[in-house]
Order: structure tokens, then sequence, then C-alpha cells
């Protein structure tokens, strides 16, 4: 299967390079979405595409200066990526609900990376570094069509590592809400916490009030709108915009508080709060980033992370929007816009920018109709820009605080979702958590790979140890075969003696190929006897503890108090694999399977006794899988039609030929003698290679058939020679 998918990409690729130059005009069509979209924009879309612009403008201005903060950047940083994100999105983005722009999660990662370079590049440098590295990464997955790799990444750890993030800006936000001063919020959780009551005495009263005051504030607005505002856009507006409307009001005290400050000795003005001061107005003037490759070299880890959760939030946004809204997004389209969103981004004094659940959820809400909104964020951003900034002189540091807390706190998941993966799943719990602590107490990208890295190994775990079933019929369905450990309720009754059935769960590869060989022995070993010359005591090996292992297998199968000895037991005849759940299989799978065949035949006694009836057969094959099995030579398919019905054969006596007379008759079928013969063990291929089947019934129909031509050529021997009787099949 994936041999077949890595020919196909390359032969994918190869076409559309060998396509290009006439495709050219399609191929841009393609990646500017908006040369098909806005030809058909209708009129009546315009309104709600104003609204929902304009409101997402209004939440972004002071999310935008919060999240640069949280980054360590001046605040005017997160203006800039919030309209280049908008704007360009809107030309190259597949969802109308997405808006792209500085989040919390990539803010906190941005933070951390500022931190580790401080002293060696300028924040801004850094930012301008990273935004450009993402980029590139993201554009070529795009460019590539390599989004397959987004699969390995569960919603668990996603979920984990937003919810530490999230919590960790909280944590770093909760000194400047509450005014303590001189509080490191770079520094890990923990350690925020204990300077913090440290320096407890030292907070500034009126900074307390105003954080306290807007926090109060962002929450009641939201509780009230949620409890008397359903349905009523006009009331929903409040809520969504409460974020601009407290910042609006905490500005306007803070000026009234500051417009005339005291001066110290040295001139400097003595502000009664903490404040943002000067932001400059307008755009930078563009710059290329550039870097040492020592240092590159040092931040390739957590540029990585940074990549990865701008992939992985940006994705999953616009996935669940699409579903709920019933369209498609373009998965390599959408990576191919983020990273071009990105790289452009890096030249004007941004940093990395993702999608944005909180705004997308708030253009959802407005009814947007189109990606046109985004242009008018965007807009509205410059704006600010170029005529709000002395305005943002005034804003408080505290209000600032107390509006990333709320904004951030809706991605701390719920331990509603923690127990549901825990009822789910426990290893799902479990790798949730690790991306969780991690996350709070080391580094978000240290969080995101615990979390895949843990994530993998259970992968890898469950390949290497799948579930393994020993298949009995259901007594009342003949045809039906299942694990009884399963479910007790159902009685079931065993397979003829000497023949067992098993089933793999999983593909046969190299990690499970020794695990399912040993398992298989094992459960033999339980329920059949050695078929072959035993040894006496001065022809075993020194290290031969055979018959222990054995008898400690059979006492776990039949009760520790039973007395199970071979004469109890019958001989091993044919084996059955049940392969329907096999997807691929490898060389080191194939040889297990050689080995596997070569064991059971010795343990069958067919190495003492050549002549000994012993079979291995194979029900529902893939395809791909079975092609594979064929040209190795350990399986050949024979005609269904010559095993659909046992009695075709019950019935008839006499020669080989006769029977195929016989059967060629029931089934009005002229090609079926050589498949017939083959059912009865004439060709010498199938003697070592197994016959492949639909169903389990066939199969075990089939070796009763099979058994039977035996016994007719070698005549009874009794039941020290294993011989299956119809009687040890049981039919209702």
């Amino acid at each position: 299967m994936a041999d077949r998918q890595l020919k196909q990409f390359g032969h994918d690729i190869f076409s559309w390079v060998k396509a290009f130059p006439r495709n050219t005009p399609r191929y841009i069509t393609e990646r500017l979405p908006i040369i098909k979209w806005l030809p058909k924009y209708n009129r009546n879309w315009a309104f709600r595409d104003a609204v929902a612009g304009i409101t997402v403008g209004l939440i972004v201005v002071p999310q935008g200066m919060s999240y640069a903060k949280i980054a360590g950047l001046q605040v005017q940083h997160g203006l800039y990526s919030a309209y280049i994100g908008a704007i360009f999105y809107c030309f190259m983005g597949t969802s109308k609900d997405l808006t792209i722009g500085p989040t919390a999660v990539i803010s906190l990662i941005t933070g951390e990376l500022v931190t580790q370079l401080a002293g060696r590049m300028s924040a801004p440098a850094v930012a301008a570094i990273s935004c450009l590295c993402v980029g590139a990464f993201t554009m070529i997955l795009g460019v590539l069509r390599l989004g397959i790799i987004l699969d390995f990444f569960p919603t668990t750890v996603l979920v984990g590592y937003t919810s530490g993030a999230a919590a960790t800006i909280v944590i770093q936000q909760i000194p400047k809400w509450l005014g303590v001063p001189n509080i490191n919020n770079r520094a890990p959780v923990y350690d925020i916490i204990i300077k913090m009551f440290q320096a407890i005495s030292t907070l500034s009263w009126l900074d307390l009030v105003f954080g306290l005051v807007s926090f109060f504030l962002l929450i009641t607005i939201g509780l009230a709108v949620d409890r008397w505002g359903r349905g009523k856009f006009a009331i929903q507006f409040i809520k969504i915009s409460r974020f601009f409307i407290v910042t609006v009001l905490a500005t306007a005290l803070s000026f009234a508080f500051n417009h005339d400050p005291a001066v110290d000795a040295k001139g400097k003005a003595i502000y009664k709060l903490s404040i943002l001061k000067d932001v400059p107005s307008g755009l930078p003037h563009p710059a290329v980033p550039s870097v040492t490759s020592d240092i590159f070299s040092e931040i390739a880890p957590k540029l990585f992370a940074i990549s990865l959760a701008v992939i992985l939030e940006h994705i999953a946004i616009g996935k669940a929007f699409a579903r709920k809204n019933r369209y498609q997004i373009d998965t390599n389209q959408e990576l191919l816009a983020l990273g071009l969103a990105n790289v452009t981004a890096s030249f004007f004094g941004a940093y990395a920018v993702t999608g944005s659940f909180s705004r997308s959820a708030v253009k959802f809400q407005c009814g947007v109709r189109s990606p046109f909104a985004g242009f008018i964020t965007g807009a509205l951003v410059l704006l600010a820009l170029f005529f709000l900034t002395p305005v943002f002189f005034y804003i408080p540091d505290a209000a600032l605080s107390a509006v990333i807390m709320v904004a951030v706190s809706v991605l701390i998941s719920p331990p509603s979702v923690f127990i549901q993966f825990y009822k789910v799943n426990l290893w799902d719990f479990l790798s949730s958590q690790v991306a969780l602590w991690v996350t709070i107490f080391v580094s978000v990208e240290t969080g995101i790979a615990a979390g895949v890295g843990f994530s993998l190994i259970v992968l890898l775990f469950r390949v290497a140890r799948p579930n393994f079933h020993v298949l009995r019929q259901i007594k009342d369905r003949p045809d039906v075969f299942i694990d009884a450990t399963l479910d007790n309720t159902i009685e079931t009754v065993s397979a003829p003696h000497g023949v067992l059935v098993f089933r793999i769960e999983e593909s046969t590869t190299f990690p499970n190929s020794e695990a399912f060989k040993t398992w298989v022995l094992d459960e033999t070993y339980k329920y059949t006897r050695f078929g072959g010359h035993i040894k006496e005591t001065s022809e075993k090996l020194w290290s031969d503890d055979m018959a222990v292992h054995v008898r400690n297998l059979r006492k776990i199968a039949h009760g520790v108090d039973s007395n199970v000895t071979d004469d109890d037991l019958p001989k091993l005849r044919a084996v059955v694999f049940d392969f329907s759940a096999v997807n691929s299989i490898d060389s080191t799978g194939l040889q297990g399977l050689f080995d596997l065949r070569d064991l059971l035949k010795d343990y069958a006694g067919v190495t003492d006794e050549p002549s000994t009836f012993f079979e291995v057969h194979f029900v529902g094959i893939q395809s791909s899988v079975l092609h594979v099995l064929e040209l190795s030579g350990i399986t050949r398919p024979v005609d269904p039609i010559a095993l659909q019905k046992v009695e075709v054969l019950d019935n008839v006596t006499g020669s080989d030929d006769e029977i195929v007379s016989e059967s060629n008759k029931k089934h009005n079928h002229t090609n079926i003698g050589s498949a017939a013969v083959s059912v009865l063990g004439q060709s010498p291929f199938l003697k070592e290679a197994g016959l492949v089947h639909l169903t389990v019934r066939d199969a075990v129909d089939s070796v009763l058939v099979r058994a039977q031509g035996w016994e007719k050529d070698h005549g009874n021997k009794g039941s020290d020679s294993g011989s299956i009787n119809k009687t040890d099949i049981h039919y209702v």
C-alpha cells in the first residue's frame, strides 16, 4: 500500500512538472482563490462581511497589542501581524470563517525564543527570523502537499499543550494584573508564583483596582449576555466587542489619572499607574531578517515547535468551521497561504501568525459570507496604526493583562474533556496529561515533543503488540467465528479437533512478527499435543525446558488444578489464519510466517513423518497482501467454487476423477477439475502453500474435505493418527 502511494506521489510530481507550462493559468487561479469567488460576489453578502470585519477588527486591536506583550515585543508588532495576516488570507484562503493573526500560544513560544536570545539579538529581529523560518517551512509543506504529517499529531496532544500554554499565559499575567512590580514573567511558572507572593507587599493599589475591575467587567458582560442575550445579535455584539469596550473605558480612566503626571528630578514623568506609553505610528520600513548559522542551529528546535503549533492550530480551526458550515477547505492551499503570509510578514516587523479560534468564532457568529471580511479587518487595523497610536499611550498594563487572561482562558479545556479522554482510552488521557504538564512546567515546544513522542511510542507499542484472538464458532451461527473471551454471554463451540483459528488485528510487520509467532505457538501448545517423535532425556539439549513451558501454559488455559496430559488433547492438523485486518506485510513479517509454518509443521509431526496431514489456511486476505504472499509462495488461491459446500463431496465415493466429475455436475463448471484435485491434496505445490478462502467457515470446511481425502488415500489409522472426523465439526 505504502509503496503504491509513494510511486503514485512520484508520478504526480513528474506529471505536474511536465504539464506546468500549459497549466500555469489554472495553477495561478487555484493558488489565488479570490480570482474565483470575487467575480461571483453577491451584494447581499456585503453587509454581513462588513459587520464581521469591523467586529473582528475591534477585537484584534486590543488582542494584538496584548499578545505582542506576551511575545516580549512592543505592542505595535502585534498590530503589524494582525493586518498582514488578515489581508493576505483574503486573497489566498479557502475558508470564509478563518481569520489569521497573532495568537496566544504562538506569542508564548515566540516570547520564549526572545528570552533565549536576549542580549544577542533584538526582540523584533528574533520575531522576524522566526516568522520567516516558520513561513518557509509551512510553504514548503504546502507546495509539496505534505499535509499528511499533521496526521501524526493526535487531538489529545493538541488539547493538552494548548491548555498548558493558556494556563502558562494566565500565570504570567497575574503579577501585572495585580500590580506587583519587578516580576520576571519569563521565568518558570513556579518561580513566578513564588516571587509574586514574596513581593506582594509592594503591589500598586491603583493597578490592582484597574486590573480587578477590568477583569470583573469582562467576565460579567460575558455571563450576562450568555444568560439574557441568546439569539439576539445586538446583545451578543456587546459580548463580542467587550474587549474593545473595556480597553476604551480603562484607557479613558487612565488618561484622567495620568494626563498631568508629576516629574522627578531628572524631568521624567511619574505616572500613577503602569501604562503602555509610546507606541510608534504608521508602518515600519521593510527589512530582510538575518541570523548567524550558530544562532540558527541553537534555535532550530524552537522554530520547529513554532511551525508545528502554527500549522496544527490553523488547520484544526479551519477544519472545525468547515465541518460546522458544510464546506471543504484545501489543506495544502491553506499551508501555502499561511506560509506566504508569514514569509511576507517577516519583512514588515511582524511575528508568526496563524488561525485564531476566538476571532474565527466571532466571524462565524456575525454570519460572515466570504473571506472579504478579512480585508476589512486588516484595513481597520491599519487605520488604528496611523491614527490611534497616541491614544494607546494611556492603556493600563493591568487592564491589558485582564484582557489577555480572559481571552486565553477559553483555550483551557475543562476537566470534563480530560475525563472523557480517560473514559475513551487511558493512553489518550495520558498523552494529553504529558503535553499539559510538560508545557506548563518546562516549555511549549518540549510539551509538544513530549506529547507527540509519548503518542508515537504508544502507537508503536500497539503495532508491536496488537490484539490476537483464538476464534470459536457461535453455536447458533455456524458461519460466524468470534473470540469467546470478549463476550461470555454468547455460547460458542470449538473448531474441529486439531484445528485452530487465529486472528491478528494489525499489519504483519517487523515490530510484531516475533510476538505473533510466539503467541501462535503458545496457543498451539495449550490446545494440541506434539505429533512427532518425543525425544529421550539423553537426546534433549541442556537448555530444553519446553515440557515445563507447555505444562505452565496448559495450566493457564485449563485451570491450575487441571491435570491435562497429551492424551487429553488432539494432534495439530490444521491452522487457519484470519488476515482480514492485515493491511500490509513486510519482509520480516513474511519471513516470520515461513518460520511459523515450519515450526507448526514440526510440532504437528510432519518432520518425523512426512505423510502426516497438516495444512495452513488463510482467510480474508486483502489484495495487496495476497499479491505479496503469492509471490513468496506461501499461499496459492484456489477456485472458490470447489470449496463452496462440503456436502458436494460428502456423498461421493470413488476415485478422484469420479469426485471431480460429481463436483462439476453439481456446479455446472467445466474448469473445476484442477481446483478440485487441489482440494484433495493432489497438487505438490499446495502441500507446502496455504490455501486462501473468503471466510473462516470456508477454510474449516476445506480442512474437513482435504482430511477426508487424506484418510481415503492413507487409511484411517485411528485416533492416534490425528484424523479429523465430520463429527468433530459442530453443525446446528
